[in-house]
């Protein structure tokens, strides 16, 4: 599945759905996510459902983590991935 996610264009998505995007580029459970940048996994849930937004520091480490920028994780604009 991550081949395929990787070649689908994700412009025009709301942050829950490039905060989606970007874990499953990862190649990442909710669970790993959430270990890593230190949050429950149902914080993770939360945010990629739209229910709630992450902080800034949360939001910078989810783009560390996955190794988006935080030009498209925050705004959808520019080339996702870390080289954008």
């Amino acid at each position: 599945m991550l081949g395929v996610m990787s070649t689908i264009t994700v412009t025009g998505l709301s942050l829950a759905k490039r905060l989606r995007a970007a874990r499953l580029l990862a190649d990442m459970e909710q669970a790993d996510i959430a270990t890593a940048i230190g949050v429950s996994r149902s914080t993770v849930s939360g945010w990629e459902q739209g229910r709630t937004e992450p902080g800034a520091s949360y939001f910078v480490r989810w783009a560390a983590v996955t190794g988006q920028s935080l030009d498209w994780l925050a705004e959808g604009v520019g080339v996702h991935g870390s080289e954008g």
